[in-house]
């Protein structure tokens, strides 16, 4: 859930950072009211979209990340989660009691007024006060606010009814109690209040003379009352941005394409909720950095391995083997060489033209098939690049293969809670938290082989190999009906007293 949630917050940053730099000063108002609308929601739907294509586009050397494990010395807790949850929770309570607490306020102004109906709204006036503001159909008014600023006033209200502001504001309120922790909520619901002021004075002053109307919007200091789904006229914050926007030329059409940078956020977001189940690694054989100089070194030598390996060939039935093996050797060592730096033969013609002429490039042609099928027997695959995944022993009858992975990962982590021995973390000496991690193969038999156990010192390395070693022999990823190798990285955090 955590994790969740802090997709949806860096989603939501990407699209803001977006409007606030492209399209916050431009006057097509509908259009940014639909981009604010539109962008909070895709947010909290980007992370349950997976685009299998997506995760063809990146690197395939790949670790699954399993959720985080919580091991304790009294008792194994599977994760962090329900104090995540208590806390969410408590939040949400306080927050829907504070939106109540508005939602009283505010039928207790509406009876304070008294009602003049009209035939789509009800203006509401309120004595002794100069407030002025709508939410739905009701707009309230001050009774004393001056009678020659009634009529703007009231024309920018029915704008606001009219287009259904209301709803907008409900749903960022709406967002604000289930999403309290998360300041972007509000910057969000900002930002779409100046947009409907700026839509509604842009109707407003239609055939008006713009300088009468933003000179009464300076002329007093009104009150507001602070109900943040309400559609307030004299919004103080706002009065300034308002009058810029009512003094600013119209943006040209043209610039209607700026809106087109919501096509590669979504592109970037995509690509990432799509692998986000995927960690990338460091390679093991990492490409050493070389200058063309000493790769050129490094290759002379080889392809000089190869020239001396066939003048000593003797092509005796005895030493067939040993001499057989031998080819393999050089020839294979010069094809990772040059594999592993992305070699061009035309770029080292000069190196072995004279020895080998036009022989040399058929014998790399078919050293380097060879060499390709061979590492391809060892290759460890992404989860987006298997047809099926790893089933856990009990979990065969699951129908997708997202429940397949949800059953893998819970009976993954009861193993661990179960099997692992804190009294090996207690007699170490360490305190406080601390992290383990464990990085896992399953093979194409099923078994499990550990790679890589770090932790803060050998023994409880040991352990963590011998807890993942112990687990069962799974039904092992398939790829075009056959057995292939998936990587796994489970994190575990335990916290000894003290």
């Amino acid at each position: 859930m955590m994790v969740y949630f802090i997709q949806v917050v860096a989603f939501q940053l990407l699209f803001l950072l977006s409007y606030d730099l492209f399209l916050k000063k431009e006057t097509f108002f509908n259009w940014n009211r639909i981009y604010l609308i539109f962008s909070s929601l895709i947010s909290f739907l980007l992370p349950f979209i997976k685009i299998e294509s997506f995760q063809n586009v990146v690197p395939q050397e790949y670790i699954v990340l399993l959720p985080e494990i919580m091991l304790t010395p009294e008792k194994a807790v599977a994760t962090i989660e329900p104090t995540w949850n208590w806390f969410l929770i408590i939040g949400i309570t306080v927050s829907s009691l504070l939106f109540i607490y508005k939602i009283v306020q505010l039928v207790k102004l509406r009876f304070k007024g008294r009602f003049v109906k009209q035939e789509n709204y009800t203006v509401v006036i309120i004595p002794k006060s100069t407030i002025a503001f709508s939410i739905f159909r009701y707009v309230f008014i001050g009774e004393d606010i001056h009678e020659e600023k009634l009529e703007d006033i009231l024309s920018h209200e029915l704008v606001h009814i009219r287009e259904k502001h209301s709803l907008d504001l409900l749903y960022f309120e709406l967002l604000r109690i289930l999403c309290w922790f998360n300041p972007l909520v509000y910057i969000y619901q900002k930002r779409i209040s100046e947009v409907h002021e700026y839509i509604a004075d842009a109707v407003v002053v239609q055939g008006k003379n713009k300088s009468d109307y933003y000179e009464k919007l300076l002329a007093e200091v009104f009150q507001t009352q602070q109900f943040s789904f309400t559609n307030q006229f004299f919004k103080h914050s706002l009065i300034k941005k308002r009058i810029i926007m009512l003094t600013k030329e119209k943006s040209r059409q043209i610039l209607k394409l700026k809106y087109l940078v919501l096509v590669p956020v979504l592109i970037m977001s995509l690509l990432y909720t799509s692998c986000e189940d995927t960690l990338l690694v460091d390679n093991v054989d990492k490409v050493e950095k070389l200058d063309k100089k000493a790769l050129r070194t490094k290759i002379k030598s080889a392809i000089d391995a190869m020239s001396d390996f066939y003048e000593s060939y003797t092509g005796e039935e005895s030493k067939a083997k040993e001499e057989f093996e031998q080819r393999n050797k050089v020839e294979y060592n010069l094809i990772l060489l040059l594999s592993k730096y992305n070699v061009d033969l035309d770029e080292i013609h000069d190196l072995y033209d004279q020895r080998y002429h036009d022989n040399f490039k058929r014998y790399m042609k078919i050293a380097s098939k060879v060499v390709h099928e061979d590492a391809n027997k060892n290759k460890i695959y992404a989860m987006g690049d298997v047809d099926k995944l790893p089933i856990y022993p009990g979990c065969e009858t699951l129908g997708s293969q997202e429940e397949i992975k949800k059953c893998l990962t819970e009976n993954i982590q009861k193993h661990v809670l179960k099997n692992f021995n804190m009294k090996i973390a207690e007699g170490s000496g360490l305190k406080g938290k601390q992290k383990i991690s464990a990085r896992f193969i399953i093979e194409k038999d099923g078994k499990v082989t550990v790679a890589e156990a770090k932790a803060p010192n050998a023994d409880l390395s040991k352990e963590t190999k011998r807890v993942m070693e112990s687990l069962p022999t799974f039904i092992p990823a398939k790829k075009e009906g056959k057995p292939v190798r998936i990587n796994y990285l489970l994190p575990i955090t335990f916290q000894i007293q003290g």
